[in-house]
């Protein structure tokens, strides 16, 4: 959520003035995340007693803010079937560094898939 409200803030002028508690606590964080610059009341008051802020000025998204931004929308834009294809490699990569008894093509190496005849690879016919 606190990245939601990151890229919210790029579509507004700054500085701009937060009331809403619940955004009053995103700009807490990506404050100090070090995603944007603002200033806030502090937490603890001078007696030690907790102390909500009822308003933070948001003065800046910094380079590492706008880097977020850039990750967040390449991941946002990338399709679907290309962000499983991508976790499903990766749970594959994982899965057969885990089982160093998995079995291998003898032609090409490639991990070999159950309940194949050929390997996917070469097409060698399964060992």
């Amino acid at each position: 959520m606190h990245l939601l409200f990151l890229l919210r803030l790029q579509h507004v002028e700054l500085p701009t003035e937060i009331v809403r508690p619940e955004e009053i606590k995103h700009v807490s964080v990506l404050k100090a995340t070090g995603l944007i610059e603002a200033e806030i009341a502090p937490a603890i008051d001078m007696s030690g007693k907790f102390n909500v802020a009822r308003t933070a000025i948001v003065t800046a998204i910094t380079d590492d803010g706008f880097a977020e931004i850039t990750k967040l929308r390449t991941e946002r834009m990338r399709p679907a079937a290309a962000r499983r294809a991508a976790w499903r490699h990766h749970r594959g990569e994982r899965a057969a560094a885990n089982d160093v008894h998995r079995k291998h093509c003898t032609r090409c190496g490639a991990p070999h898939q159950p309940n194949v005849p050929v390997c996917s690879y070469c097409m060698a016919p399964a060992a």
